[in-house]
């Protein structure tokens, strides 16, 4: 009789458990498969995001910042038919609209992201700050406006005013052009090899990452077909050691 009422007691008890761990691993593995997904679409966007900015970057520096320097030195070297042309078509003016957004991530990917490699999002973080910085071409603009926006205005000036405002303007274009490098630099040697090893590691055998692969294969080929506009690996070094910082470490 006890054993009856043992065996009554206990059966349904293993059998409302085991039900119960068998629905907390379904969902322990479901949770499992969402954060993955969530970690990779995260990691892709950032890929995807990396790529287009990459891709901007060599657009702007190769057919708009660089002609531009080059121009303004030879009209400094006294091709008054390129400074008509550049003045009567407004070409001092360039780079007047800001890049696009590239923060849509949604909070809980990123946090997923996050908890998984932090070092990942915050190199992104950085990305995003390089590219919003908005300092450099809003000075160049301002400064177009004020001293060559007007053709009779700059023509009137005294031959040395306009050669001091053309090698001003350069001084912009060469901030420009080193912002440009320096994100070019990030992608290239910070931001693409960390999400390859990422989104090629072990943790994603059995997820979809086709279309990541794709795009990494894709920034790879931006950076060899424009290859000799890529800073060298020590780019950042020579920044980092060049101008004030050299003169310091002179005995």
């Amino acid at each position: 009789m006890e054993s009856l009422l043992i065996s009554k007691l206990v059966l349904p008890f293993i059998s409302t458990m085991g039900a119960a761990l068998t629905i907390m691993y379904i969902n322990s593995v479901n949770r499992r498969v969402k954060e993955s997904k969530q970690k990779i679409y995260a990691a892709t966007y950032i890929l995807d995001s990396s790529m287009r900015m990459l891709s901007s970057e060599f657009i702007v520096l190769i057919n708009t910042i660089k002609p531009h320097i080059e121009a303004s030195y030879r009209i400094i070297k006294g091709n008054k038919e390129l400074l008509d042309i550049m003045l009567l078509t407004d070409e001092f003016d360039i780079l007047t609209e800001a890049g696009p957004d590239f923060s849509h991530i949604p909070n809980e990917f990123s946090l997923q992201l996050g908890y998984d490699n932090l070092e990942l999002v915050q190199v992104y973080d950085t990305l995003l700050y390089l590219f919003r910085s908005d300092s450099a071409r809003s000075s160049l603009n301002h400064f177009v406006k004020e001293n060559i926006k007007s053709m009779d205005g700059f023509l009137q000036k005294e031959e040395s005013d306009r050669i001091d405002i053309l090698n001003t303007y350069i001084d912009y274009l060469d901030r420009l052009e080193h912002e440009a490098k320096r994100l070019i630099f990030m992608i290239a040697y910070n931001v693409l090899p960390r999400l390859e090893n990422y989104i090629s590691s072990n943790k994603f055998i059995f997820y979809s990452t086709g279309h990541a692969k794709k795009t990494i294969q894709m920034t790879k080929d931006i950076l060899r077909d424009n290859a000799a506009y890529v800073p060298k690996h020590d780019f950042m070094e020579t920044v980092r050691n060049g101008g004030i910082q050299s003169e310091l470490k002179k005995p």
